[in-house]
């Protein structure tokens, strides 16, 4: 039977990539599906309608969810477990028809995203074309559709101008890690030697954060993204001001330079972005040191959201289920540590992470 669940404000019904065969409808309250063009890579917010379904194509076609489901205020959903949604269907020939026509008009959206990528240079080869499709893929997080689109690449040019890139974003996609943050563009790398790739960037642009203090919502590796001073970040003056203040326990000093930060709207370099990236993170440690755990809360949920693919996205939700934990929100703390879990590369963290979700269950 289908069950009801509440969600308090700000909950993450679930996560852009995650699997899982629920189906949901909105009973009351108010739900955000957030996920990326692939045309344009810009943030879609699409607000469900009360009794409308949400995550049927993820759980019917069994792929990962397409978007991120966030609630806003406090919000009722009738959870339904996939063969008890396909026996409703059944019953309601209406809903079937209603579901059609909106995934036909998303197919028709996607088609005319796609027509914009190929059509957005006429001049360039197939080849470009077909690379640039798949990382498209790849960033708005549709991995099956890149993965495909990969493998086509190396089949039809396996010793083509992007072969090396393409295999090593294949590699990537296949381990389930997100389209790396300041990966360089593939305009930049057309007719340039593809040794030109720096091997160890995705070392660099996931690496795990390193915890200084004792804290109770401390994490395994908590402070160090990565030397600053091979990634440029400590170029960014608002960025080590506030590291310094948090060290020295000048918290509220720390905040301001990590609220400052977000003033940054549009970053000139990829560093500076990193930078904007790492305060926003940072910000969110810093809220908890001051008592300002809701804040924090929100904090952690807008890094999420603004930077999908950034270095800090798993110790946020490793951040979020400390504090659905300490707040008594088991079931909450569980769904995010499981989310930890099943993110690469595994780490201290994940192991962290694994102790929690056994204490908790």
């Amino acid at each position: 039977m289908p069950v009801s669940r509440v969600y308090t404000g700000g909950s993450i019904v679930y996560f852009q990539g995650d699997k899982g065969d629920d189906v949901y409808v909105l009973q009351s309250g108010r739900v955000v599906l957030i996920s990326t063009a692939i045309d344009s890579g810009e943030e879609i917010r699409e607000e469900v309608q009360v009794g409308e379904f949400f995550a049927v194509k993820s759980s019917m076609g069994r792929y990962p969810r397409e978007e991120t489901a966030q609630v806003i205020g406090k919000t009722t959903l009738v959870v339904f477990k996939l063969p008890e949604f396909e026996q409703f269907i059944l019953k309601n020939t209406r809903l079937i028809l209603k579901m059609l026509r909106v995934f036909s008009k998303q197919l028709r959206d996607i088609h005319r995203q796609v027509r914009n990528i190929l059509k957005a240079d006429s001049t360039r080869d197939p080849a470009y074309e077909l690379m640039n499709v798949a990382e498209s893929f790849y960033r708005s997080g549709n991995v099956d559709h890149a993965v495909y689109a990969f493998e086509r690449y190396l089949s039809y040019y396996p010793g083509g101008e992007f072969a090396s890139r393409a295999q090593e974003l294949l590699q990537m996609a296949r381990k389930g890690q997100t389209y790396p943050l300041g990966y360089p563009a593939l305009e930049s790398q057309q007719h340039q030697d593809s040794s030109g790739l720096d091997p160890g960037f995705m070392a660099q642009s996931m690496m795990p954060a390193d915890s200084v203090d004792e804290d109770p919502y401390a994490m395994p590796m908590d402070d160090d993204f990565g030397d600053s001073s091979d990634s440029g970040i400590d170029a960014t003056e608002l960025l080590m001001e506030g590291l310094q203040h948090y060290q020295n326990g000048d918290y509220d000093e720390a905040a301001e330079r990590f609220e400052k930060a977000q003033e940054v709207t549009s970053p000139h370099t990829e560093d500076e972005a990193d930078a904007v990236a790492r305060c926003l993170y940072e910000l969110g440690r810093t809220q908890i040191k001051q008592k300002r755990i809701n804040d924090a809360s929100q904090t952690f949920s807008n890094y999420i959201k603004l930077h999908p693919t950034g270095a800090a996205v798993k110790p946020s939700i490793f951040q979020l289920g400390i504090i659905a934990q300490s707040s008594g929100n088991n079931e909450r703390a569980a769904s995010l540590f499981k989310k930890v879990v099943s993110m690469n590369p595994p780490d201290d963290m994940t192991d962290e992470a694994k102790k929690r979700l056994e204490a908790l269950t």
